[in-house]
């Protein structure tokens, strides 16, 4: 997946991406992290097909996809919201794409059934497919979400947010769920989140956004130990990278260092504790 120099402009005159330029590799688990209001959901679904670019190229597998709608783009969504249909038992919810699917990509009813068990089996959820939703957890629920997008065997997978309904015990449970689904798929994930602590455990890339322009792509590491600029240091990490102007800095040629708390020792000498800082 590639953008080249991908703008968004509201018809309000808002800029919710600027000149984004980005490839994502084939089978890498990459996430778009930033504040509320970066625009990494609007890149997201600029990708998927649900937003037109204003300008710019996006490309997926070599081929420009500006023009095709969402269901030509060979992508499967997770919304931050289950969007599940409660009417449905879980069996039905997620073979409903594939019985909508028409001409020559048509499946039989034997070969929608075997796909659901398939999904359901990897997913745990063989036990519930006759129950409705509201009959299972969050967790289950979202799992389902993920079963639905799964079933459709796409290129790969956008995930919007998906944690950010479910409780905090919760949320960890999913990250390693997630985690372990890419390994089985072995398939491009493109994950967008405004939780640095999902970004750093789960991606193998991070894109880190603010007002809609890439300040700083890397791992994960590289984000954590080399931030380019002040932003990226005061936004990833937990506690924040502690920022130092004025003499102390300039004692390092520097107009900004930076001090994680790992950098700081403390050792006692004839009686008095002294604390020594490594810079950033």
């Amino acid at each position: 997946v590639e953008f080249e120099g991908v703008y968004k402009k509201f018809d309000d005159g808002f800029t919710a991406v600027e000149n984004l330029s980005l490839e994502i590799e084939d089978k890498e688990f990459l996430v778009l992290l930033g504040p509320s209001g970066c625009g990494k959901s609007t890149t997201l679904r600029m990708l998927a097909g649900l937003e037109d670019a204003t300008d710019g190229k996006i490309t997926i597998d070599g081929m420009t996809v500006n023009h095709l709608p969402a269901g030509a783009r060979g992508l499967g969504m997770v919304f931050q919201s289950y969007a599940l249909y409660p009417h449905m038992s879980i069996r039905d919810n997620l073979s409903f794409g594939l019985r909508m699917m028409k001409g020559p990509e048509r499946l039989s009813n034997d070969e929608i059934q075997s796909r659901v068990n398939e999904i359901a089996e990897l997913l745990e959820l063989s036990e519930h497919l006759s129950k409705k939703p509201k009959e299972l957890s969050g967790g289950q629920r979202q799992r389902v979400a993920i079963g639905r997008a799964i079933v459709r065997e796409p290129e790969a997978f956008l995930f919007d947010e998906p944690l950010s309904n479910l409780d905090a015990a919760l949320r960890v449970g999913m990250r390693l769920e997630i985690m372990e689904l890419h390994k089985k798929l072995s398939t491009t994930m493109v994950y967008v989140t405004h939780d640095q602590v999902e970004a750093m455990t789960m991606a193998d890339k991070i894109v880190v956004l603010q007002n809609g322009i890439i300040e700083q792509i890397g791992s994960p590491l590289d984000l954590y130990n080399t931030p380019q600029n002040k932003f990226v240091a005061g936004f990833i990490g937990s506690p924040k990278m502690n920022l130092i102007e004025g003499r102390e800095a300039e004692k390092h040629n520097a107009n900004t260092i930076g001090i994680r708390p790992e950098h700081v020792t403390v050792s006692k000498t004839d009686g008095l504790w002294e604390g020594r800082v490594g810079v950033a």
